[in-house]
């Protein structure tokens, strides 16, 4: 796997929806601060909340494997706009 790999996603339910890249796991994911994949403790040890951007669209650089994005970077937030249509593009927002 690539170290600095970007996704784009919805926040949903406290949980990352993956849109782009279409090969990643479009699944929710959640994400580690500073915790690295290989590391011998639990993801949760350092799970960054998304309750802050509940309901926005991101652009989040990380290391995906098993539903979790490590050492989870948020570049890019998205504002209602932005989101809006991020949200009609992908179809995850009603008509």
């Amino acid at each position: 796997m690539n170290e600095n790999n970007e996704f784009l996603g919805l926040v949903q339910n406290g949980q990352f929806l993956i849109l782009l890249p279409e090969s990643a796991d479009p699944g929710p994911n959640r994400l580690t601060t500073t915790i690295q994949m290989q590391e011998p403790r639990p993801p949760e040890s350092a799970e960054l909340s998304l309750r802050e951007y509940e309901g926005s669209a991101l652009m989040v650089r990380g290391t995906s494997g098993g539903g979790w994005i490590y050492s989870a970077e948020v570049i890019e937030v998205a504002g209602p706009i932005l989101t809006a249509v991020v949200s009609r593009l992908f179809g995850r927002l009603e008509a």
